[in-house]
């Protein structure tokens, strides 16, 4: 592995960090990628009355994340912030409330449950592709804010999946409050100061709204639900109920953190397959070649995913560019502890960032460009370069559904559509997740 560029000189902190906070919401990604190429793979700042470590190299991530994962906790301001809406969910826990919790959860994602997510994921792909289809048919190509269609489109896969049932009528609301709560996440994660959520300010009063719209929303269906005493339903919401004993609180709390986080990182990362593929025709045809040789005309399903290896390269160079978590939740040690070349001391934060990572040249040759055949061959990164997902015990507990869900949509849509653009270029927008801005079109157009 590459030597670690470990320097003795960290950036200087005004006002406590204040700048730095200033830096994070106005321009995240360059900053942080500015960190790195200033002052190395450890970096040092003050936040307030933190010392907070920015960390960059896999043989420290692979310390914070898993050999020495005991010895850290996320960090309990922005646990606060989002146990606003989470409750104690298993995005929230920590030590033993943590570990049952997620064995109590894991049941849902089980491998030999996915054939019948998937089984879901296909028909709504299906309607999601026969609606651009006709649009296209009517309109010679059609034009559409793709991350906008694909936040609506992973928000109905992520309900019918959790709940069994579709939005219908209730879909606007619900989409409107999950944005809404990911803003005021990321607001109030990159604050220096909260205000109080007694104090009625036009924010608390939004945020006591939207937390009351998903309140509701969650708890009629979690109760329709164990009231009908059934555990049939092939759905998310059946296995948490039966293995949190229908105790009903638990089971909204974990329904909740799984709608949004699943709701959050779907959608940005179909969209920023889309938007590449678009960007970049010779790659996009490869994918429509291999689909034409691997299904044909027949409708796409689950099993043909294991001989659609270039489209699942592709998804996995959009997680490495374009990572839904550019940020890890940050930690904080529990205790002093030596990663190597650096000394975190007990009450330090810890801040990971897989966004910057994932593009360092030292691991991936033309670390910028979109290349899936990289992940056609055996990986030549050290395991700890590329972790779209987080690692190590909190590892997203939904990666294979997720992975999934985008490479079914996608086949789907691809086998029978083309994508273009006019766009030059592609504006990111870091806020609670890594989202493309909400302006970008893209075309859809039928294959030639």
């Amino acid at each position: 592995m590459t030597p670690l560029d470990i320097r003795n000189t960290h950036p200087s902190s005004l006002f406590l960090g204040i700048d730095t906070l200033y830096h994070i919401k106005n321009n995240a990604l360059t900053y942080y990628q500015n960190l790195q190429l200033s002052y190395g793979d450890a970096v040092r700042i003050r936040l307030g009355p933190y010392r907070c470590w920015f960390i960059f190299h896999p043989s420290h991530i692979e310390s914070v994340l898993a050999t020495k994962a005991n010895s850290f906790i996320r960090f309990e301001k922005i646990m606060n912030i989002l146990k606003q809406w989470n409750g104690n969910s298993l995005l929230i826990a920590e030590g033993k409330s943590w570990k049952n919790r997620r064995r109590k959860v894991l049941p849902s994602f089980a491998q030999q449950r996915i054939p019948n997510y998937a089984e879901v994921v296909c028909n709504l792909a299906q309607e999601f592709t026969q609606s651009l289809i006709s649009k296209v048919d009517t309109e010679g190509s059609h034009k559409c804010l793709i991350d906008n269609e694909m936040a609506n489109f992973s928000l109905a896969i992520a309900c019918k999946t959790l709940f069994g049932k579709s939005l219908g009528a209730t879909s606007q609301p619900i989409s409107e409050a999950v944005n809404c709560l990911s803003e005021i996440a990321y607001r109030e994660t990159t604050s220096p100061f909260t205000i109080p959520n007694f104090i009625p300010t036009p924010a608390n009063r939004r945020k006591k709204k939207v937390i009351e719209i998903m309140a509701n929303f969650i708890q009629k269906i979690v109760s329709d639900r164990i009231e009908q005493r059934s555990s049939e339903e092939p759905d998310l919401l059946s296995t948490l109920i039966r293995h949190h004993d229908n105790n009903s609180t638990a089971i909204e709390e974990d329904v909740i953190s799984l709608l949004i986080a699943g709701h959050e990182t779907s959608g940005a990362t179909l969209s920023w397959l889309f938007i590449l593929l678009a960007k970049h025709p010779e790659i996009q045809h490869k994918v429509h070649n291999e689909l034409d040789r691997a299904v044909g005309s027949s409708q796409v399903s689950y099993q043909d995913l294991k001989n659609l290896p270039y489209l699942n390269a592709a998804i996995k160079e959009t997680l490495r560019l374009h990572p839904a978590a550019y940020a890890l939740f940050c930690r904080q040690a529990t205790e002093d502890v030596d990663i190597g070349e650096a000394l975190i001391k007990k009450g330090d934060l810890v801040q990971i960032l897989p966004y910057v990572t994932q593009r360092d040249s030292r691991w991936f040759k033309d670390a910028n460009q979109f290349c899936p055949e990289r992940f056609l061959g055996g990986e030549s990164w050290p395991k700890y370069a590329y972790f779209p997902f987080g690692a190590g015990p909190r590892i997203c507990i939904g990666q294979s559904f997720g992975m999934m869900e985008v490479a079914l949509t996608a086949a789907m849509v691809l086998q029978k559509l083309s994508l273009s653009t006019t766009a030059g270029s592609f504006e990111e927008t870091a806020r609670f997740s890594l989202r493309p801005h909400q302006d970008i079109s893209l075309l859809f157009s039928n294959r030639i």
